[in-house]
């Protein structure tokens, strides 16, 4: 049976890609620059696929975060559901 959880996994991991937004950035993934990401509020995270590259936190409320700055890193606040209610950088 182990033939059947690697075509399970295969299954799963091609249906996740038709999932994708199509999500991109024009500028570097490395850097923070809100224009670019604005468009993502309102979106349900589960359905967007963001760059490898680029540092980020999802975070859900309530849910303790560190306080420093980082300027390079996009904070991508949830709701309860899942949608993105707001983003900001540090």
């Amino acid at each position: 049976m182990p033939w059947a959880r690697a075509i399970l996994f295969v299954i799963a991991a091609t249906s996740v890609g038709a999932c994708a937004s199509g999500y991109s950035l024009t500028v570097a993934a490395t850097q923070c620059d809100l224009t670019q990401h604005q468009r993502l509020v309102g979106m349900n995270i589960g359905e967007v696929t963001l760059p490898p590259q680029l540092h980020y936190r999802e975070i859900s409320p309530g849910q303790l975060v560190t306080q420093e700055y980082q300027p390079g890193r996009l904070n991508i606040f949830l709701d309860p559901k899942g949608w993105i209610a707001r983003v900001t950088c540090g």
